[in-house]
């Protein structure tokens, strides 16, 4: 920017020194020469700015892509995790048992048919069928019943692998109908050390691309695809893709269009697993449309016999067009400052032609430095909004003018108490605010931290529950409308192993969505906490392992949530409030610090009923 400024510069110079050129003495030429010179300029400085800006938001829009791609591998993972653990917990079912112990079905009444049944029925969104096998691979029952064949259902060299293991496993996919693929979950049912029987749980990957890839989106056209490392399409958007081999179909489809750099996407997917690439390709939603620039982001997902690539593409046009349409509109502007200023120009050499020179360079020199002035303003604004898009950028500076605000809380409060005698009457007063600033800076560092996605550090020490939920209390309590009514009850007597610091986040967190629930209309916070021994069968979806756990529970009666709010209510930005009072990081925030202290959080809520969240953390063991 710099040298391009002194660029100018020179060229005005040069100007002063050749205007008196007879070229020059027609003020007419003079004032086109100038304003084909400024619009140069200004095409430079703009088109380097553009391409600058451009490539940054690129980058920072692979990364964001990247991220989703690997949010997708995660809930993959994640989904087949708990569908593995749901049938493993089929497998003891007792009815299921005695019935293959008994090794036969005309023994058994079909009690165990409708425990089938209502297994499928709860993971019906995803599974197309569920299937009981003897220990040698003969199929004994299949719900639904259509799927029925007197064939092995199961390669012998997997149920050789899972006799053999006695863990259940994943096979690979394969396409069970015409641009449909399928996957098996093999659970051995083992009773004593002997393998009874097998169950299989039939995945539809087109009901799981729906459910957990379909709802991503990456701009207006972009979306998630899978396809395995031999290069055939396993999940994606326009069914008639599901089941070729991309490259090779391309090719065929197409052979005038050169896939060179569809060629260098697949060898880096394979070879690499992770990154992200540009290059051109057609949106097979509308297969006629020509070939059009996309960006790539992808990574791998593997679990049993499954390897395959997890991408997410979008137009790269969406990211260029606004910056390009910034560019023309700054653009026009400057030009259309330099027509008004050459035309007062010319209307002052009209009016003194005695002073010409003078005018012509304070005036032009004047209005020449407001112009670029009003540019680098404008330049500054356009990458400002660029940056504001950072959500990390974003947190940092509202922590750092956080923490501007505590230093002086926390300096005069240590000057007052450096001045008070212990006994004073405000001491203990003074010391509670300092303790609360102090404890407000140590969530302010973990948001920072946050933000930054660094590794958190934690402290975690022996803790009294019910201490950590008063001092909570302390720092609300001061706070709440006269409307609101705070309940507590607090029977916990066990300690946790946890961090203070961010056990009173969890808490503020969720006392702050239950006062923006209620303020409007009022109502009573419920905060309370009790000891709870949970049992294998009683823990249900909650997969918490038996033991002694301490319950806390914090409802409210405002105007509660819908399902579809529920369902969405941990993840990253989503959040109910308006516009500027919230991030939706609150609860993605929690649940993490949950996690972290192995506990569980579950959210009950109605609309216009209320909200109950209950979290589980386990005591210590003595």
């Amino acid at each position: 920017m710099k040298e391009i400024l002194i660029i100018f510069m020179e060229c005005v110079v040069e100007v002063n020194i050749i205007k008196n050129h007879s070229f020059f003495k027609n003020k007419t030429l003079y004032l086109i020469f100038l304003f084909l010179t400024l619009s140069i300029i200004i095409i430079i400085v703009g088109y380097n700015n553009f391409i600058y800006h451009r490539d940054t938001v690129v980058e920072q829009q692979q990364e964001h892509i990247l991220t989703i791609a690997k949010s997708i591998s995660t809930s993959l993972e994640e989904s087949f995790n708990y569908k593995i653990n749901s049938l493993s917990l089929l497998s003891k079912e007792p009815l299921i048992v005695d019935m293959l112990r008994s090794r036969g079905l005309e023994d058994m009444d079909s009690s165990y048919e409708e425990v089938l049944k209502k297994f499928f029925s709860n993971y019906s969104d995803e599974m197309e069928r569920i299937s009981l096998l003897n220990p040698r691979g003969e199929l004994l029952y299949q719900w639904p019943a259509k799927y029925l064949t007197n064939d092995n259902i199961i390669d012998d060299s997997i149920i050789e692998n899972v006799l053999n293991s006695k863990e259940a496993f994943i096979g690979r996919e394969y396409l069970s109908y015409p641009n449909q693929f399928s996957i098996d979950i093999i659970q051995p049912v083992i009773s004593g050390n002997r393998v009874e029987g097998i169950l299989v749980s039939t995945i539809d990957l087109n009901k799981t691309y729906e459910k957990l890839i379909h709802p991503v989106k990456a701009g207006e056209k972009g979306y998630g695809m899978v396809k395995n490392k031999d290069g055939f399409i396993v999940m994606h958007p326009v069914k008639d893709q599901i089941g070729i081999e991309s490259l090779k179909v391309r090719k065929a489809q197409f052979p005038d269009v050169d896939w060179g750099e569809l060629e260098e996407l697949s060898r880096r997917q394979v070879e690499e697993g992770e990154g992200y690439y540009t290059y051109h390709s057609k949106w097979w939603q509308h297969d006629r449309e020509s070939l059009t620039k996309k960006i790539n982001a992808y990574t791998t997902f593997e679990n049993g016999n499954i390897a395959w690539i997890i991408s997410v593409q979008m137009d790269y046009k969406e990211i260029e067009e606004p910056i390009k349409g910034a560019f023309i509109n700054i653009s026009l502007i400057s030009l259309i400052i330099i027509i008004i200023l050459m035309s007062v120009f010319y209307t002052i050499f009209k009016i003194n032609k005695k002073r010409e020179a003078l005018e012509l360079e304070s005036k032009y020199l004047k209005k020449l430095n407001q112009a670029w002035q009003d540019l680098i303003k404008s330049e500054t604004m356009l990458r400002h909004s660029q940056k504001l898009q950072t959500i990390g950028t974003l947190t940092s500076g509202i922590v750092h003018e956080f923490n501007n605000l505590l230093s002086p809380i926390l300096g005069y409060s240590e000057i007052i108490l450096g001045d008070l005698d212990s006994d004073s009457p405000i001491y203990e007063d003074i010391l509670e605010i300092q303790k609360s600033a102090l404890k407000a800076k140590e969530i302010m560092d973990y948001t920072l931290a946050y933000s930054r996605q660094d590794k958190i550090f934690s402290l975690f020490e022996k803790l009294q529950i019910n201490d950590v939920i008063k001092e909570s209390i302390k720092l609300i309590k001061a706070i709440l409308p006269y409307n609101i009514e705070m309940v507590e009850d607090l029977s916990s007597s066990h300690f946790i192993h946890g961090d203070l610091t961010q056990l009173q986040q969890v808490l503020i967190n969720l006392y702050n969505n239950s006062y923006h629930a209620m303020k409007e209309k009022g109502g009573v916070l419920e905060i309370s906490s009790k000891d709870i021994y949970i049992s294998h069968k009683e823990s249900g979806d909650m997969n918490l392992s038996n033991g002694h756990y301490v319950v806390i529970q914090v409802k409210d009666d405002g105007i509660g949530m819908d399902e579809k709010t529920l369902e969405h209510i941990f993840d990253h930005f989503f959040t109910t409030k308006d516009t500027g009072q919230g991030t939706g990081l609150g609860m993605a925030v929690v649940k993490e610090i949950i996690d972290k202290h192995n506990g569980k959080i579950l959210i009950n809520s109605e609309l216009n009923i209320g909200t109950s969240v209950k979290i589980y953390i386990p005591v210590i063991k003595e």
